[in-house]
């Protein structure tokens, strides 16, 4: 019987089988605790050794998520929060939410900065490095002569000087010249923007001369370039730590482990719950575990207790000269600070009904965006606002404390809106309390906006999602109120 011309016939069906065997093998590889965790340290130690003794005199920040894997902890750590989605092609922005103004004491200081990133992608630069600081320090410099003209009496260079230096520079390997118009033509528009902000913006008035990107990786050729070497610009180096996978081949037979580029990268679904403080601190057992024990020495690890690795305290930061304090990953046992009043606020999936004594306040919420619904609810939030208006108005001070727990990033949201629900209600442009025969000016975006902006200035890492933003605006600016 003549088979069926139409119907496909597998020749080698076993040669099939075997080759997406293979390719599973490999992706498995790719996503293998102990791969990663040897490549991030083998892409660390250039950063370490190559990248800061090429830059002696500039500090090595990481920027926040997948950088933090990069640099090893110490002592006080900077934050940079730049996203690539801010610099893919067609949707490039200066989010003011994402302003990083914190850096720039710092780069100020020190002479210059290095940030470092890395990519995943099979590029050489994240976008975060190749275009969104690129265009933050073009709209820095742009702002910086807004508010005030470069002129002798505030620059170390002329405003000829501060105009060729502080210009967009990209790097032409990685940005087309089409592209880089695009985003060139966005500067003047995002410079008025943040120069009409609610940002506190002495410390851009104090750079004397402009910020400037230069651009290397593990490819580079690097030189010895003290601060001294940047007389003109403030240098702002965008470090991408991993090669390019073609370029790590023999790793794996000189080293012992698959290299994976940009290994840092969405941790959370390799990491095991490990985080970069708690692997650099334990780094050295980590590494010399063999692939067949690594999982189980991660797990002891993060099982310990008393580790403070794993259970970080957390200081109240006082957001501008209000009032108003808040602290995020606090160990729920943790004694509430004696002299302010208290307002917990944990997720939990059988939440807890609201509790409230002269000392404190505790809210709850279940994870997911639905526990939404009952946190905003005016009998549940209300009266511990009302509770921590009269705290705010007997100068007691109020402190808000995330606990740290399950979906973490939604407590950290909630934290988030309380403190802004309460500095858009009482506090007027100048961050004083609101006397109670004071009008309350009708509360607006633009309004909630401006108090973000003070959260934001006191931690530049927070990234509240949409959602929490959303509910807050209803929250402040429904008829009911």
């Amino acid at each position: 019987m003549a088979s069926n011309p139409t119907t496909p016939q597998l020749v080698f069906p076993h040669a099939v089988e075997s080759l997406q065997a293979d390719r599973g093998a490999i992706r498995g590889q790719l996503r293998d605790t102990y791969n990663r965790l040897h490549s991030l340290a083998h892409d660390a130690a250039w950063v370490h050794s190559e990248v800061a003794a090429a830059y002696p005199d500039f500090p090595l920040v990481a920027n926040q998520r997948a950088g933090a894997w990069y640099v090893k902890p110490s002592g006080e750590q900077a934050h940079a929060y730049f996203k690539s989605t801010d610099g893919h092609a067609g949707e490039h922005n200066f989010n003011l939410r994402r302003a990083n103004l914190a850096l720039l004491p710092l780069i100020r200081e020190r002479g210059g900065i290095v940030l470092v990133d890395s990519t995943r992608r099979g590029k050489r630069f994240p976008d975060a490095l190749s275009k969104t600081i690129p265009l933050w320090c073009a709209t820095l410099n742009r702002t910086r002569e807004l508010i005030l003209t470069p002129a002798t009496d505030n620059s170390s260079v002329s405003l000829e000087v501060w105009r060729d230096q502080g210009r967009l520079f990209t790097s032409p390997q990685a940005v087309g010249r089409s592209e880089h118009a695009q985003i060139e033509a966005k500067v003047e528009k995002w410079a008025n923007e943040l120069a009409s902000s609610a940002y506190d913006l002495s410390s851009l008035k104090a750079l004397d001369r402009p910020l400037r990107p230069f651009f290397v990786s593990p490819a580079s050729t690097l030189a010895h370039s003290p601060a001294s070497s940047f007389d003109a610009c403030y240098a702002v180096v965008c470090a991408s730590a991993s090669k390019l996978a073609e370029e790590a081949d023999g790793l794996e037979r000189a080293e012992g482990f698959t290299y994976v580029q940009g290994s840092g990268d969405d941790h959370e679904a390799w990491s095991r719950g490990l985080t970069p403080p708690v692997f650099w601190r334990h780094a050295d057992e980590i590494l010399a575990a063999s692939r067949d024990d690594i999982d189980e020495v991660i797990d002891r690890i993060l099982a310990a207790k008393g580790d403070p690795a794993t259970s970080p305290a957390s200081t109240p930061i006082r957001i501008r000269q209000t009032g108003l304090y808040l602290r995020f990953a606090v160990p729920t046992d943790e004694s509430p600070t004696s002299d302010l009043f208290d307002i917990s606020i944990s997720t939990s999936k059988t939440p807890s009904p609201s509790a409230h004594s002269s000392q404190t306040s505790h809210l709850s919420a279940k994870p997911g965006k639905a526990g939404y619904n009952s946190f905003f609810a005016l009998d549940y939030l209300e009266p511990v606002l009302s509770n921590a208006s009269v705290a705010l108005r007997d100068a007691r001070g109020v402190c808000i404390s995330v606990e740290k727990g399950e979906a973490q990033s939604e407590a950290n949201d909630l934290g988030v809106a309380v403190s802004l629900i309460l500095l858009t209600r009482l506090y007027d442009d100048d961050g004083d309390l609101r006397q109670l025969d004071t009008p309350t000016p009708p509360i607006t975006k633009d309004l909630i906006r401006t108090r973000l902006q003070w959260i934001l200035e006191a931690f530049p890492t927070v990234n509240p999602s949409r959602a929490a933003l959303n509910r807050v605006n209803d929250f402040l600016m429904s008829k009911r109120r």
